[in-house]
């Protein structure tokens, strides 16, 4: 790397920083030293071959044995020494300044004591870094800049690390010198260059190409459009971040920030980033509201107020998203499906509508406010996301084609059926609780119609599995009875209800479905650890039924051949340990009457809550029973 590859760099850096400066402070700039602004030189003279020399022979002197990085070395050879490197550090050292760091705060023995019984190799290099180093920062803000002759790679260059002692953060990495003074160019725009006073050939580049990018990914470009703001951002321009933020939230899940002024009248922050803040908010379990409701001034309280009730809702699971437009209408539509478990035909409704968006002003790029909707938010998974960002939209998309199937599990145009026995394959990350579960379907009747029928109470918000779990051991509804999720799918209406551990007594076992099967059909499972149960009702009456818990296996009327235990759980001493009798029996029940349960409804997405009559009877005279009640430590 020779000295040529230095100049053009560091003397565009000492221009557009003296451009900065004059721009952001006028009066700080006259303070400057007379030399820099003379010069507009932020450098030093070369270092000679002389002073090139001693430092070698220095370093051979402290034990190290290999040659001084190649960037390091024609930098020196180009400036003897650097002013202002990024926004923390004043002065670098030049030839004769660099020295050995000697880890004035023991940082090593703490590192060391930290690696444990089986460290990463990269773990057990920066252990041993503090105490070799040389530090190269003269001058700076709590900030020292560590060259290692321990962390060398294959072209000769030493990794170069940052510590900053305010931010109790581990050290950051770079592979040479040359990557960390590129990197500190860009902290120089990034800290200071975003001035809305200052501009210059690089400001105006940036910016042009974050406008193209905006209209590419109106028109569906994305990759491409992450690539110019990831650039712009690096370097500062505060819209790049704006935008690559909005695109960020639905790629990752709702994770991130978006930078817009915590304005409730401003409805691009009311109605799609308030919602992602909350969703955070309450993902994360914070029991503070301060943050995520703005600036605890005079000034914002109106909005803090309005923020307030805003939280509310979504915490309380009844909060609504909108957009205007048809696509508006599309969400509430697909919010009717989703509220009953058809979380595809609801994504298929968005999906559709995506090309007739409208954003609320020019650099609004997407509807991820969606995130926040409690029953929407998770039909749009990151892949969904992905593909919503990669449709023309906003009045990009030119004659918008009619409305076409999605082809993703979908066959001829009719959606995919789940069935049932996905209940025994696998557990889902978002119901690890689900050690036992029961449900009840019903033929031919609407949800609002089973809850009237099943209920004792009126239909509560609805909520994820988790979501339950947590309603359930609340502190102020510990002793509630059971409660389930209630749907539909493929005709049957159904009312799930999962829990660690379900009692089961075949002596005073209700079977639910009888009571609900009048004028229609009803099935009732339920399955556990050694059990399964089901129950075919029709007219009021019970038609068939089996249980197989354990070595025992009781029936009732007359099974039809698919549904015989004996069929499905062919080994004497009852359900297999590894489900495969629970996943016969659940898809033999499937194909015989053609039910389903929503799969990513029920495991991931959000349902209506119904408080459902017990199972198991009261004793009668004679009997009795052991109550347990378990609460979270």
């Amino acid at each position: 790397m020779g000295n040529a590859e230095w100049g053009p760099l560091l003397k565009r850096w000492s221009e557009e920083w003296l451009e900065a400066r004059a721009a952001e402070d006028p009066e700080e700039f006259q303070e400057l030293d007379e030399e820099i602004v003379r010069n507009r030189w932020l450098g030093f003279a070369p270092a000679g071959p002389a002073r090139m020399a001693a430092l070698e022979e220095r370093v051979r002197a402290l034990g190290i044995a290999a040659p001084l990085p190649p960037s390091l070395c024609s930098f020196l050879e180009t400036s003897d020494g650097w002013r202002h490197a990024g926004g923390f550090v004043h002065l670098l050292a030049g030839a004769e300044d660099i020295a050995p760091y000697g880890d004035p705060y023991d940082l090593r023995p703490m590192y060391e004591e930290n690696l444990g019984e089986d460290p990463a190799e990269e773990e057990v290099v920066l252990a041993g870094m503090w105490g070799r180093a040389l530090q190269l920062s003269l001058d700076s803000d709590m900030t020292d800049v560590l060259l290692d002759p321990g962390d060398v790679g294959a072209d000769g260059e030493w990794a170069v690390y940052v510590y900053h002692g305010w931010g109790g953060d581990r050290p950051e990495r770079y592979g040479s010198f040359r990557a960390f003074m590129e990197d500190m160019y860009k902290e120089f725009y990034s800290l200071g260059g975003g001035h809305p006073g200052f501009g210059n050939s690089v400001t105006r580049r940036l910016d042009a190409q974050v406008e193209e990018a905006r209209s590419a990914c109106l028109r569906g470009e994305l990759d491409a459009a992450l690539a110019v703001f990831g650039e712009a951002a690096e370097f500062g321009r505060p819209r790049a971040g704006l935008l690559a933020s909005q695109l960020r939230a639905l790629l990752d899940g709702g994770r991130g920030w978006v930078p817009v002024d915590p304005r409730m009248d401003d409805p691009l922050y009311a109605g799609e980033v308030l919602p992602l803040k909350v969703l955070n908010h309450l993902r994360d379990r914070r029991t503070h509201d301060t943050l995520v409701l703005g600036p605890v001034t005079e000034d914002y309280a109106a909005d803090r107020e309005r923020a307030a009730a805003v939280l509310a809702r979504i915490r309380q699971r009844t909060y609504e998203y909108s957009s205007p437009g048809p696509f508006g209408q599309a969400v509430k539509k697909a919010r009717e499906l989703a509220r009953w478990g058809d979380t595809d035909g609801a994504w298929r409704i968005l999906a559709a509508a995506v090309p007739r968006w409208e954003p609320y002003r020019e650099d609004h790029l997407a509807p991820f406010g969606l995130l926040g909707d409690p029953l929407l938010g998770p039909v749009v998974t990151p892949e969904r996301g992905r593909r919503l960002l990669t449709t023309p939209r906003a009045g990009r998309a030119g004659d918008i084609p009619a409305p076409v199937a999605e082809a993703e599990g979908r066959e001829g145009g009719e959606a995919a059926r789940d069935g049932l026995g996905w209940l025994a394959r696998g557990r889902p990350s978002a119901a690890p609780r689900r050690e036992g579960y029961r449900f009840v379907l019903v033929e031919g009747v609407r949800p609002e119609d089973l809850a009237e029928r099943f209920g004792t109470g009126p239909l509560e918000p609805v909520a994820s599995e988790a979501d339950l779990w947590d309603l359930r051991f609340s502190g102020q509804r510990e002793h509630r009875g059971p409660m389930a999720r209630i749907g539909a799918r493929d005709g049957w209406s159904f009312a799930f209800e999962s829990a660690g551990q379900l009692g089961f007594d075949p002596g005073r076992l209700t079977d639910p479905g009888t009571g609900l099967s009048d004028g229609t059909r009803a099935l009732t499972v339920w399955s556990g650890p050694g059990l399964f149960h089901f129950a075919c009702a029709e007219d009021g009456e019970q038609r068939y039924a089996f249980t197989v818990r354990g070595t025992e296996r009781h029936r009732t009327g007359t099974l039809p051949r698919a549904l015989s235990p004996d069929h499905l759980f062919p080994d004497p001493a009852g359900p297999a340990a590894d489900a495969s009798g629970e996943g016969r029996a659940l898809d033999a029940i499937a194909a015989a009457f053609g039910v389903s349960l929503p799969r990513f409804a029920l495991d991931e997405g959000r349902l209506p809550v119904l408080p459902t009559r017990p199972w198991i009877r009261p004793p009668g005279p004679g009997e009795g029973y052991v109550t347990v009640t378990a609460r979270p430590a």
